[in-house]
């Protein structure tokens, strides 16, 4: 399914205390809201300050966005369709980018990705 190829499932084990922590597509959604907070409630310090970056520049290029199909389309239903595409992209953009940053912390801090 498209939905579990954009968004996976991750599952992290700690092998010497047998913790493991599940991220899956409730944690997609909450991160594309929320954005650095969701790392930063993993205690990803400096990942969350890279988080914060990348979500302003996905707002600049989601307001570029915005801006061009603005003024090639105006308020013509593509451009309605194009602009909501947009915005619905660069939301969910920014929670793939948070998730993806929590998983590379986890693996650096040597949790071991589960199946």
């Amino acid at each position: 399914m498209i939905v579990d190829a954009l968004f996976p499932t991750y599952r992290f084990d700690k092998a010497d205390t047998d913790d493991f922590v599940v991220i899956d597509q409730w944690s997609y959604a909450l991160a594309a809201f929320s954005g650095p907070l969701f790392v930063l409630s993993k205690r990803l310090y400096f990942l969350a300050f890279i988080d914060l970056l990348a979500m302003i520049a996905i707002a600049g290029g989601g307001i570029f966005g915005l801006t061009v199909v603005v003024h090639l389309f105006g308020s013509s239903l593509e451009g309605m369709l194009l602009m909501l595409i947009t915005v619905v992209g660069a939301i969910a953009l920014n929670g793939i980018v948070a998730v993806r940053l929590v998983r590379h912390g986890y693996l650096k801090r040597g949790w071991r990705l589960g199946y």
